[in-house]
């Protein structure tokens, strides 16, 4: 797991970089780290639903929790958001660059964590996962 998030902040700086490159400003950088090495923050959530208020720290990075509550949350990843980000970018063109830099470090996080966990295409979608009731089996998502 601490791979995985090794390069989830790295791909972040990448987006942040080829951002602030386009739209000459850098800021970018710290805001490409909210969506795409921040995200991982829902596992949380997932774990917290599944465990309550009691915190194990290996257990946690263990990331057996999907498969002992048999669910799989992750809020906060869904390619749906993207679209809405660039959407959100199109329509107010003064914060383009910060919409823009949340959906490219937010689909370098996605597309990193699609080819290294092998679900099933669609598990990335949140429309996918509430129409199969957040099942962790519909998945064959390795965590």
């Amino acid at each position: 797991m601490l791979k995985d998030e090794i390069k989830h902040f790295l791909l972040s700086i990448i987006a942040g970089v080829i951002i602030g490159y386009f739209f000459s400003n850098y800021w970018s950088i710290p805001i490409a780290l909210l969506t795409g090495f921040f995200i991982d923050a829902d596992h949380l959530i997932d774990y917290f639903i599944y465990r309550g208020w009691k915190f194990n720290l290996k257990e946690f990075l263990s990331g057996k929790c999907f498969d002992y509550s048999g669910k799989v949350y992750v809020f906060f990843h869904a390619f749906e958001y993207i679209l809405v980000l660039v959407v959100a970018g199109l329509i107010w063109p003064i914060f383009n660059w910060i919409f823009f830099t949340l959906a490219l470090s937010l689909l370098f996080h996605l597309l990193f964590d699609t080819f290294s966990n092998k679900p099933k295409w669609p598990t990335y979608f949140l429309s996918f996962r509430i129409y199969h009731h957040f099942n962790h089996k519909d998945f064959d998502f390795k965590c």
